[in-house]
């Protein structure tokens, strides 16, 4: 492989190859185009979607158990009895 001698070669080329990135910028700008998601951004939801159905099934479970104890603890005090006077 030959070697340039054209002392200005890759000052030329340089200047081009910088012109032309800022002319696919400028297009890339004016029609955005949605990108498909990375695995970090699917790895992101992942991870929160899991989180926020931690605490809906932990509140769940802690509403479950609260209303047991509630309805344990009125029926061992026959609160749903009737009381005859």
């Amino acid at each position: 492989m030959a070697l340039v001698r054209d002392p200005y070669f890759w000052k030329r080329f340089s200047t081009a190859v910088h012109l032309e990135e800022e002319a696919k910028s400028d297009i890339e700008a004016t029609t955005p185009v949605k990108e498909p998601d990375s695995w970090l951004e699917r790895e992101r939801r992942k991870r929160k979607r899991s989180l926020i159905w931690g605490f809906i099934i932990f509140f769940g479970v802690i509403l479950l158990v609260t209303g047991g104890v509630v309805v344990w603890w009125l029926a061992k005090h026959n609160w749903l009895q009737k009381v005859e006077p």
